[in-house]
């Protein structure tokens, strides 16, 4: 498989020019002068943390402005991750008219226009989060109180092939799970399979043919997937204490992730949350 540069990293990056000199230390005669180095802010992504503009010392201490006069603490400078906040819900685009912001992230609705529940391009632009197909682990959190006996929600992640200069989906594998409600917890199913459609009655059926189960009404849930040079996918998909596992082959060179989307669900009020890639 044809290797592309791998995620980038949204670390900061450190000035090389004295910015400045001012005093350091504490207000006495053991005071000492160092020149500060400035760190350019970076805006927080999706998946990755970014951070105020600040200036740094070598006497270990950080300052908020050039001149070193508003000291700060280690770490004040962090942005967190669009998607560790309520603020991942503005990066659901796609199907999401019937969802709403909620305290910790997305709460789910089904978007009757598309017959679908909300999705995330994982790239504003070219819809396209680059990857060289080392094993990567795509995880969040769902809180499924708000599901009654029978009710269900499917998750898929996709991935991009490349033709000329635009990224498009595979189109040959998905990796879902569907998750529904019964008398007794939750029933969880893996979905690597054709044949889930956007029906409730048969969706359903399928999800309930499954015989893992769960009691935890909110539970961290992960995406693992790896592709070597022979285009095979390997993957594991985590619910609870649940883990799913298996493999397919391409017959596409992959590049990249392209979407999460909660692909389909009969009852709204899910709230996914905590989004974070390792």
């Amino acid at each position: 498989m044809k290797k592309l540069v791998t995620f980038a990293l949204s670390a900061a990056c450190v000035c090389a020019l004295a910015l400045g000199i001012a005093a350091c230390g504490d207000d006495n005669d053991d005071a000492h002068t160092h020149k500060l180095m400035k760190v350019d802010a970076v805006s927080a992504t999706f998946f990755e943390n970014g951070n105020s503009e600040y200036y740094t010392c070598d006497c270990g201490k950080y300052f908020s402005d050039s001149e070193g006069k508003n000291e700060i603490q280690k770490d004040s400078w962090v942005i967190a991750a669009i998607g560790t906040t309520a603020d991942a819900f503005d990066a659901f685009t796609v199907y999401n008219s019937k969802s709403t912001k909620g305290t910790k992230g997305i709460v789910c609705g089904l978007d009757t226009g598309a017959n679908a529940g909300p999705a995330t391009y994982f790239g504003e632009a070219d819809k396209n989060l680059d990857w060289d197909g080392s094993k990567t682990t795509i995880g969040f959190s769902l809180d499924l109180s708000a599901l009654e006996e029978n009710d269900f929600t499917i998750w898929d992640l996709s991935f991009n092939k490349k033709e000329g200069d635009e990224y498009k989906n595979t189109a040959e594998y998905e990796l879902r799970f569907g998750i529904a409600k019964t008398a007794n917890g939750f029933v969880v199913c893996d979905l690597f399979v054709p044949g889930v459609t956007f029906n409730a009655e048969t969706d359903l059926a399928e999800i309930l043919k499954s015989d893992k189960t769960f009691d935890e009404s909110t539970v961290s849930v992960s995406f693992e997937a790896a592709i070597d040079d022979d285009n095979v996918l390997t993957y594991a998909i985590t619910v609870a204490d649940v883990k799913m596992e298996g493999e397919g082959t391409f017959t596409c060179d992959v590049v990249g992730f392209r979407s999460l989307w909660n692909a389909y669900l009969n009852k709204d009020g899910v709230e996914a949350y905590n989004f974070t890639k390792v």
